[in-house]
């Protein structure tokens, strides 16, 4: 995977790509992921307001309705000050201060942003896929050096237990990846992973 895309809309970088190092830049703030969690579900411009608004819901886990006037005055000015601009001169998103309107760039638009949001009582997937590999690999050692009462199967019966755990892992974890995309339905990862 290539570590820049090509900026087609906001100013960017000077070469007019975008590095993965910028959209981390701008991703480390959660103001911004929830935002732009927003326009990737919307998929089009975007009244500041509006935004303001759906942001403020999420940081203050409230309905749109329920907010009082100063939690959407706190993240209006947040957004319309620093980081809307910042993430226009990012190349993220298309800022027009004037009309009042945000869009997402075709640089990010189309990029799956995945955050991996993983709960304090759970593992990352990485140290989960490492010790299904140890927890398998004994396995078919125990079996090979026929243990019993490994003996019982037969060594296809074990490489079909061995491919099934590692499918199904797949399975899961696909399944909780999409969950866990900025733009996706529902509240922005942060909200969903239980963080």
């Amino acid at each position: 995977m290539s570590d820049e895309r090509e900026v087609r809309g906001g100013t960017g970088s000077a070469d007019g790509f975008l590095s993965d190092d910028d959209i981390y830049d701008q991703l480390a703030n959660r103001r911004r992921r929830y935002a732009l969690h927003y326009l990737k579900q919307t998929g089009e411009p975007v009244d500041l307001r509006d935004l303001a608004e759906q942001v403020a819901a999420w940081e203050n886990e409230k309905s749109v309705d329920d907010l009082g006037s100063q939690e959407r005055k706190r993240v209006y000015i947040a957004l319309y000050q620093s980081h809307l601009p910042s993430m226009d001169e990012a190349g993220i998103v298309a800022y027009d201060e004037e009309a009042g309107t945000v869009e997402l760039t075709s640089a990010i638009a189309d990029t799956d942003v995945y955050m991996e949001v993983v709960p304090k009582e759970d593992i990352p997937w990485d140290l989960y896929y490492l010790g299904l590999s140890a927890a398998n690999g004994t396995l078919l050692a125990l079996a090979w050096l026929e243990v019993r009462p490994f003996t019982r199967v037969p060594g296809l019966g074990w490489g079909l237990v061995v491919l099934v755990s590692f499918a199904l892992s797949a399975f899961v974890q696909l399944f909780y990846r999409r969950r866990m995309r900025l733009g996706d339905e529902g509240p922005p990862p942060d909200l969903a992973g239980g963080e």
